[in-house]
């Protein structure tokens, strides 16, 4: 798993968040009343949990939300609050990932689908926080909203790097999906708790000291994008266990050899330009969570495309028992 170059992240609840900390500012100064806290908040806001079951989407919420308190829509009170208290709703620990990706050389951009329509380009301009940005685009810039693949095409041009070079962050899925979708690595971010995301873009872009799990992910992704199997086959233990989608395909090195050449399609030449990427999700004690997307072109010309959710239980340092759950999408 080599080094991504560039970081990409979306501004709204990933740089810039709505807190309680924010609300409780803003309230202070205004003397107008926020009635919600969105992911903050318990369970008696009986809208944010309609919304957590997914009766009504965020915009419903923060709609109804600002319209309590006197604004039109989300935009104006999210506007209002950027007036009132621009410091408080930076996320220092988003500006310490972008700070630490541009000083190991990395290029950093912003695309977002609403950062324009809510405070205004001159908002961005004046903020040193995005001073020594490589790229910001915003979805009026390109005519095409996330998760549009035009969307992530645009800002990987604007920071001159292909898209299976960066690592993207957002709080909404459908954006972080959109993203994979077009190559790059795409991380979801819990506005709640954005720690687990920064940590995970920090490995994609090698920030860092690697662990060892992260090292063994990586080094499957080296041998498994090569597709060599001699060097493939002592990263598992001779008593390994493979499941594919739940079912039981292999029990030791023999058949688990045997499962890469007649299944997994080793040594054929019906895969070409074969690209593949496996991320570490997790890691507990001997267990290891394993994120894959892999892609070839058959000699006709189509494009094959899939992904995988991996379990690795370890023996020592071998992978001693394998479950993967494979899902073909193109």
């Amino acid at each position: 798993m080599s080094a991504l170059e560039g970081l990409l992240l979306d501004i709204g609840d990933v740089i810039i968040g709505v807190t309680p900390e924010v609300l409780d500012a803003f309230e202070a100064a205004t003397g107008t009343r926020i009635g919600g806290r969105g992911p903050f908040g318990d369970t008696t806001d009986e809208r944010w949990q309609q919304r957590l079951a997914g009766a009504i989407g965020g915009d419903d919420y923060w709609n109804e939300v600002s319209q309590a308190a006197g604004f039109d829509d989300w935009r104006s009170l999210f506007r209002a609050i950027s007036e009132v208290s621009p410091d408080q709703q930076f996320d220092q620990d988003a500006l310490a990932l972008m700070r630490e990706a541009r000083a190991a050389g990395r290029r950093v951009g912003v695309l977002s689908n609403d950062a324009y329509s809510i405070s205004g380009p001159d908002f961005f301009r004046q903020r040193p926080e995005f001073d020594d940005l490589d790229a910001f685009v915003d979805s009026t810039d390109v005519g095409a909203r996330k998760p549009d693949p035009k969307a992530f095409l645009a800002a990987a041009d604007a920071l001159g790097l292909p898209p299976d070079e960066i690592v993207f962050l957002d709080d909404l899925p459908a954006s972080v999906e959109g993203a994979r979708a077009v190559g790059m690595t795409g991380i979801h971010v819990d506005p709640a708790d954005r720690q687990p995301a920064f940590a995970l873009a920090r490995r994609a872009l090698g920030l860092g000291t690697w662990s060892f799990a992260e090292r063994l992910v990586a080094r499957a992704e080296a041998l498994y994008q090569a597709q060599d199997l001699d060097a493939i086959m002592p990263l598992f233990h001779p008593d390994v266990v493979v499941y594919w989608n739940g079912e039981k395909v292999a029990n030791g090195l023999d058949e688990a050899r045997r499962f890469h050449i007649e299944h997994l399609g080793f040594g054929s030449a019906q895969r070409l330009d074969y690209r593949l990427t496996k991320t570490l999700r997790a890691a507990e004690g001997d267990t290891i969570g394993v994120e894959g997307s892999s892609s070839y072109h058959t000699p006709d010309g189509d494009e094959v495309r899939s992904r995988a959710a991996e379990f690795w239980t370890l023996r020592g340092e071998q992978v001693v028992e394998w479950h993967a759950y494979h899902h073909r999408i193109g």
